[in-house]
């Protein structure tokens, strides 16, 4: 379909024009004129809208990408259905990722270096790691160079959630349905089945395309099975693990991201236990009032700010160090040692750079998740509702505090990862300070710090 002229859905939204298509959906840049912002607008195809099944992974995949928090995963702005084409047709308006696709790099024959491709493959660990961890896990099934954009400023973000599943099905589920895509998808998608191992596959299958420039059907067996070229990474760990993601047989490839994590570092990672185990906030009664500590209160300038001055400094607090990242438990200041930088020089050494390109990456999606929220957030307090320890890599932990604040006579729930150093001194119900933007969807970022 083509967009010939701007033209209005649900008397909001401004086509601007084609962005993609698919089997069952098309996207769309379109322009919300009520809060001045692009956006990405999903519109089921009225023949898949139909279709009973297509119709339930269209509405899977808005309800899960509601709960999704992460900067390299689209935010869900709204719902709806309005009339398009003659007829009704259901609508999916989604944060619009501005980046080139790996798929146009590759049709462009850009040479993307190993370093370069270490780099994407970490963040997208990352990514998987987070999705693979929810509760329930949460499976894209569909990875591939064309659903990765690289932004502008060199970070990748994981697009066309149209395939996603949770990993627990309800019983009358019956799991049968194939999705995914030749080359990229293991045998056991084939027969409507899936793990997080599917989709390490699937990364795999895109890393192989990366390093070769070649389609991974070209590397396929008579036998469906994916071969790595021999003159590929020879004599190099990375070749070790780029077969072992590709293994034909789930049992045989890597059954997390964190675990290739650690077989980049070429350590042994211990199995990381089921699902993350929540942190109760100790009762009232239990805390003695002389050794809470407040927070001092926080005061910035109104909107739109500048990082500088006193605005700088509670960017660089909130977003943490690499450094504290590396060492959650103790580097709390994010101060270190002359120990703590030749600990860290060696590991680097001895891990060919793998060490600091993960935190590093972590700690650069941190700085520009965080940046718009001092630029232009407005400040107000939430209340604590509860806590939850979630995993780094390298057993390292943050603590996840989720909160909700009232803000346009509307009441909102966020949540923010923290340092457990300073997460353990609040409670259920202690007020902490917060940015927000409204033309997010309300969504908001912790800058208390103590």
């Amino acid at each position: 379909m083509g967009v010939t002229a701007p033209r209005l859905v649900a008397d909001r939204y401004e086509v601007l024009r084609p962005l993609g298509k698919g089997s069952f959906a098309h996207t769309l840049l379109a322009r919300d004129i009520r809060l001045g912002r692009s956006v990405a607008l999903k519109v089921l195809h009225a023949r898949a809208a139909n279709d009973l099944k297509t119709f339930e992974l269209f509405e899977r995949e808005a309800a899960v990408l509601r709960e999704l928090r992460h900067p390299a995963v689209p935010r869900v702005h709204a719902t709806f259905r309005a009339p398009w084409e003659g007829t009704e047709a259901a609508f999916l308006v989604m944060e619009y990722i501005e980046g080139t696709s790996l798929a146009e790099l590759i049709s462009e024959r850009r040479h993307f270096e190993l370093e370069q491709v270490l780099h994407l493959f970490v963040e997208l660990l990352g990514v998987l790691d987070y999705l693979h961890s929810r509760i329930p896990p949460v499976l894209h099934r569909d990875i591939k160079p064309a659903n990765l954009i690289l932004r502008t400023d060199g970070s990748i973000a994981l697009v066309d959630f149209g395939a996603v599943r949770n990993v627990f099905r309800a019983p009358e589920e019956d799991g049968s349905t194939v999705v995914g895509t030749h080359g990229y998808m293991p045998y056991e998608q084939y027969m409507g089945q899936a793990s997080p191992a599917s989709d390490l596959y699937a990364l795999g299958a895109t890393l192989l395309h990366l390093l070769t420039g070649r389609a991974p059907p070209e590397f396929m067996t008579t036998a469906g099975r994916l071969e790595v070229p021999s003159g590929l990474l020879s004599g190099d760990s990375v070749r070790e693990i780029l077969v072992r993601l590709l293994a034909p047989a789930q049992a045989d490839r890597f059954q997390s991201a964190r675990e290739v994590r650690a077989a980049l570092l070429g350590i042994h990672a211990p199995s990381p236990p089921t699902g993350t185990a929540l942190v109760p906030p100790a009762p009232e009664s239990a805390i003695r009032p002389a050794l809470r500590l407040h927070q001092s209160p926080i005061t910035l300038a109104p909107a739109p700010r500048t990082l500088e001055g006193e605005t700088a400094e509670l960017f660089k607090r909130a977003v943490y160090s690499p450094w504290q990242l590396m060492n959650t438990s103790s580097l709390e200041s994010g101060e270190y040692s002359f120990l703590d930088a030749l600990m860290f020089g060696f590991f680097s050494l001895l891990t060919v750079g793998i060490l600091p390109a993960v935190f590093f990456s972590i700690y650069s999606s941190r700085k520009k998740r965080f940046r718009p929220f001092l630029l232009r957030g407005i400040q107000a307090t939430a209340k604590v509702l509860d806590q939850q320890s979630e995993k780094l890599p390298f057993d390292e932990k943050l603590t996840r505090v989720r909160y909700e604040f009232e803000a346009d006579g509307h009441l909102h729930r966020g949540s923010e990862q923290v340092l457990p150093a300073i997460a353990s001194r609040w409670d259920r119900g202690d007020p902490i300070q917060i940015l927000y933007l409204p033309d997010r969807n309300y969504d908001s970022v912790i800058i208390s710090t103590s």
